[in-house]
């Protein structure tokens, strides 16, 4: 016991070199002990300029508030937009991917890019000795030289049908043999536009195979259809191949895609022309800005995730395919709401609290319900409504008058 009260002694005197700063220890200690001070001395031991009125209400002057570093901000009405964090993957846009195979058949005779080489539209990627386009040719040739043979039997069948128009007047022969004549020149027309068609086809044929001025006779090209990077190779010089093989893919990753995997809740959340932002692991780059184009339809089994697709500019290249990256989606909830500054809210044991400055020296303690969260801004569903002043700094001596207030009262 002696103990007991020596510790006691030497607290209560901290206590009185340190009165203001160890009295919310001491006053529950001294009241356990039955010496705790009289109600009256506690009031009167709070600053003339703090005056609370009740639990909820708090008045303080001009120097109160400077002396407290008292700033504020307004509540009021905004689009609510809640913020959805996710990793993600880049990826080329299926859109701007293209499968180069050969025109036709053939053993490869040059490979001029490689896998990572940037190449412009029309850019020769690899030749083949075309075994195709000697058929194609020699398909044209015969194909002509049928139609000027189709083209010689009309033109007979028409001068025979004519003569045989001008003796049938005379009585040199009969009408049959007029519209026999008629007939056969009504064939040699058909065969004539039969014969036009193959020419047609064959030359369309040869012109899509035949290659570029300046390439050497009886080869085939492969050229890029547009500027991009070469993605795959899937021929080998020397081989040959034919028309079903993929020989190069070419992707243009000026104009990206980043797939977010969303989770639960968030899918729904989550709508196309959104914006995003994305974080990279890009030195001279490292945030790129971005919008919602889609969110799958259908979720991954394995994952039990739904990717929303993001359309991204990449002029530079800084952003390449299979690069994880950090997401973060500003998903519009298609609401308005009352919002206060993020520093403007305190926890208190019966929940979230803010002050509301409802004078020039008055403030009000308000008990709220909050929405959605942001490091900048907090939506309030009540407690507080549009246009009123709130306490964003010096919250905490606020509270702490209010929590002196109640000591007081409770003595």
């Amino acid at each position: 016991m002696p103990i007991a009260v020596v510790g006691l002694i030497g607290i209560v005197g901290a206590g009185f070199w340190y009165r203001e700063a160890a009295k919310p220890y001491l006053e529950p200690l001294l009241g356990f002990v039955g010496l705790a001070p009289a109600a009256s001395d506690a009031a009167s031991s709070a600053p003339a300029s703090e005056k609370p009125a009740e639990d909820s209400l708090i008045t303080l002057d001009a120097e109160g508030q400077s002396r407290l570093g008292l700033a504020f901000g307004r509540s009021e009405t905004r689009r609510i937009v809640q913020p959805v964090r996710t990793p993600g993957m880049v990826a080329f846009d299926e859109r701007r991917i293209t499968r180069l195979k050969p025109r036709t058949a053939g053993r490869v005779l040059s490979l001029a890019v490689q896998p990572g080489d940037r190449v412009r539209a029309g850019q020769m990627l690899a030749t083949l000795d075309a075994a195709g386009l000697l058929d194609a040719r020699n398909g044209l040739a015969a194909a002509q030289a049928s139609l000027g043979e189709a083209q010689a039997t009309e033109k007979v069948a028409e001068t025979n049908l004519k003569r045989g128009s001008d003796l049938v007047k005379m009585g040199g022969v009969a009408q049959a043999e007029v519209d026999r004549r008629q007939v056969d020149l009504a064939k040699a027309h058909a065969a004539t536009l039969s014969a036009q068609a193959q020419v047609d086809l064959y030359r369309a044929q040869y012109e899509r195979l035949a290659p570029a001025p300046g390439q050497a006779p009886g080869t085939s090209a492969i050229v890029s259809p547009f500027d991009g990077v070469v993605t795959l190779v899937g021929i080998t010089l020397g081989e040959v191949v034919d028309t079903s093989r993929d020989a190069f893919t070419v992707a243009d990753p000026s104009r990206i895609q980043v797939l977010a995997n969303l989770y639960g809740p968030d899918i729904a959340t989550v709508k196309a022309d959104d914006l995003a932002t994305i974080e990279a692991p890009v030195t001279a780059h490292p945030r790129f800005e971005g919008r919602v184009r889609s969110v799958n339809a259908a979720i991954d089994p394995m994952t039990n995730t739904a990717p929303a697709r993001i359309e991204v500019a990449n002029p530079d290249g800084a952003l390449r395919a299979n690069m994880f990256v950090s997401v973060e989606i500003a998903a519009d909830l298609g609401r308005d709401g009352v919002t206060v500054p993020a520093a403007a809210i305190q926890q208190s044991e019966a929940g979230p609290i803010a002050f509301v400055r409802t004078g020039d020296d008055r403030f009000e303690k308000r008990s709220l319900t909050l929405g959605v969260q942001r490091a900048d801004w907090v939506e309030v569903t009540s407690g507080i409504q549009a246009g009123e002043t709130v306490a964003t700094q010096g919250t905490f001596g606020l509270k702490a008058i209010l929590l002196r207030a109640l000591l007081g009262s409770t003595d």
